[in-house]
């Protein structure tokens, strides 16, 4: 007198089916789900990337700068040596 709806399943039924839970109040599709994770992954990804290309680029314009200053700064160094012997070679000697 048992009816097969009566007749709990097994382990191994359990193991090789899935059946959606029904009542809950949520219901998400699992292509959405994995859009949307793709689609957070690469904005997150963008973002960082423009961040590390705009700090990039401020790096680069330091660099600039600094290697700009070290050319005035030799130019000056070469300059202020040669001076001296520039003024050494045009006095008279007695």
């Amino acid at each position: 007198m048992h009816h097969a709806s009566m007749i709990q399943p097994t382990a191994d039924d359990r193991a090789t089916e899935f059946e959606a839970v029904e009542g809950t109040g949520e219901q998400f599709s699992g292509y959405t789900l994995l859009v949307e994770a793709y689609a957070a992954i690469w904005l997150i990804l963008l973002v960082w990337l423009v961040f590390l290309w705009r700090k990039q680029a401020d790096l680069a314009a330091r660099v600039a700068g600094l290697e700009g200053a070290l050319t005035r700064a030799e130019k000056r160094l070469a300059g202020a040596k040669s001076a001296p012997k520039a003024a050494a070679e045009e006095e008279p000697t007695a």
